[in-house]
């Protein structure tokens, strides 16, 4: 069962972070649109978003799994620590831009439009941190 957990924690972090990273390049291509277009192919890459919320789901679900031989011991494990609480605000972020998305659906906003891309930025750097912290904990 474990290994079956692994397998679904990784593919977790691939659709998670990847989400992010995908976001990211296509705010490149985005950028060189017309206001327009930007707008009509974001709602184009709705999907992707929805990608990224299916693989934080995988990584919470599989993660409370993995973590339950740590829990009794988690007081010495501080790295382990802050990988939660990152995580924990990794989900509030998440739950944030979900939400600023569905608003700018019916309102198209710039400005929300904005906010949304850069917590997204920040989504994607405490994902990377969460990768690096899993690394030394679990190496």
């Amino acid at each position: 069962m474990r290994d079956t957990m692994l397998i679904l924690h990784f593919l977790g972090l691939a659709m998670g972070v990847g989400t992010s990273f995908a976001h990211a390049f296509l705010g490149k291509t985005i950028s060189k649109l017309e206001q327009n277009e930007a707008a009509e192919f974001r709602l184009k890459i709705i999907g992707l978003s929805q990608m990224g919320t299916i693989g934080t789901i995988l990584l919470l679900v599989s993660g409370i799994y993995l973590i339950v031989p740590y829990w009794s011991a988690i007081m010495s494990f501080p790295l382990l620590i802050l990988k939660l609480v990152l995580f924990v605000l990794l989900l509030v972020l998440i739950w944030l831009i979900n939400q600023g998305a569905k608003k700018n659906l019916k309102n198209h906003s710039e400005d929300k439009l904005k906010r949304i891309e850069l917590m997204g930025k920040f989504a994607m750097i405490i994902g990377i941190t969460i990768v690096i912290l899993a690394v030394s904990i679990f190496h």
